[in-house]
């Protein structure tokens, strides 16, 4: 117990810090009042003043923005379409269609990794520690010089520093720690546009599959009277009026994000696993932990199921090019719907 405690003391501190910080934060915190108005993400479409009148009036309002999101919508339209020609053609095994979703290189090419599960919890600790470090220290900072940015740029600002903590700490501990090397992560450019257009192929495919387990959910929601929470991301975007702040934004959820959490997630967390209790535990596991971070219970199995693609991708691609794409375009059209929103309100 002493060798334990002496040989990872580093880490306890880090533990009895965030202990520390929680306890007193609970000590401190006063009861919050009830809210008179509902939240952007509380309301339902109608509820926001999106109906089908104003969709058509915007749509057929000649603007640019609305040129775009028609065009946009008639492809989304289509590729879904093909989806479903895709699924018919899977399930029925007609090759021509099954071909770009099950031709995926099934040669990896990837080295063994030296790091496992204690490391991936070392270094979880350390993420949780500078994120509290860090929220502390901006704090200070906005305190003594008397900062007013408004609660969504200082919310951006805090995620960004720590997505960067991210990406410093998994590297610190795959190449310092552990001696492995980028490749080993999944970090390699090989076969770049062969692993971009099989990871797209796959999202198509399971396009149905998503859509249909998200209506189901929010099915049976409905049914217990369960109420979403308030998603912050959502609330960000909706609130927020300067276009400049709003395309950091964009850019940050649509493609910073994404290439930060598939290094954490399936480079670093998968292979930590997998290690230990191999691929379909692993797949489950890092999609399951990906999918609680993301959203609250109306997303959970949609996200779940979107990771176990992203696992399938990097353990068959061998390359974390392809769950990049997949969760950069994911991303990107979730944004994209957000922005067809805010501009039919505008």
């Amino acid at each position: 117990m002493l060798d334990f405690i002496r040989r990872e003391k580093i880490y306890i501190f880090m533990l009895l810090f965030i202990l520390a910080v929680n306890f007193m934060s609970a000590g401190q915190s006063e009861k919050k009042q009830v809210k008179s108005e509902k939240s952007f993400s509380e309301m339902t479409l109608e509820e926001i003043g999106v109906t089908e009148e104003r969709v058509k009036d915007f749509l057929s309002s000649g603007k640019l923005s609305a040129r775009f999101f028609k065009y946009a919508i008639i492809l989304g339209f289509l590729v879904f379409m093909f989806s479903i020609v895709m699924n018919l053609a899977f399930i029925f095994r007609i090759r021509p269609f099954a071909f770009s979703f099950s031709s995926l290189s099934s040669s990896r090419g990837r080295e063994d990794i030296s790091w496992g599960v204690p490391d991936l919890l070392r270094a979880s600790l350390v993420i949780v520690f500078m994120s509290y470090v860090l929220g502390l220290a901006e704090s200070i900072i906005y305190e003594l010089l008397q900062l007013d940015i408004g609660i969504n740029l200082r919310m951006m600002i805090s995620t960004f520093f720590i997505d960067i903590a991210v990406v410093i700490v998994v590297l610190y501990f795959v190449v310092v720690k552990c001696k492995d090397t980028l490749v080993s992560l999944g970090l390699k450019l090989s076969s770049l546009f062969k692993n971009i257009s099989s990871g797209i192929a796959g999202y198509i495919f399971i396009l149905p599959l998503l859509f249909t387990v998200l209506i189901f959910s929010l099915w049976i929601l409905n049914i217990l009277g369960y109420k979403p929470e308030p998603q912050p991301v959502f609330e960000m975007f909706m609130e927020e009026k300067r276009g400049v702040f709003l395309a950091f934004f964009a850019i940050f959820v649509s493609i910073l994000g994404p290439i930060i959490e598939e290094i954490f997630f399936r480079g670093f967390m998968y292979n930590a696993v997998k290690k230990h209790i191999g691929v379909i535990g692993a797949a489950f596991i890092s999609a399951s932990v990906f999918s609680l971070l993301h959203t609250n219970i109306v997303g959970f199995f949609p996200i779940m199921i979107l990771g176990l693609l992203l696992v399938y991708l990097y353990e068959r691609t061998g390359s974390l090019v392809a769950s990049m794409a997949v969760h950069i375009l994911h991303n990107a059209i979730i944004v994209g719907f957000v922005f067809f929103i805010k501009e039919l309100m505008a």
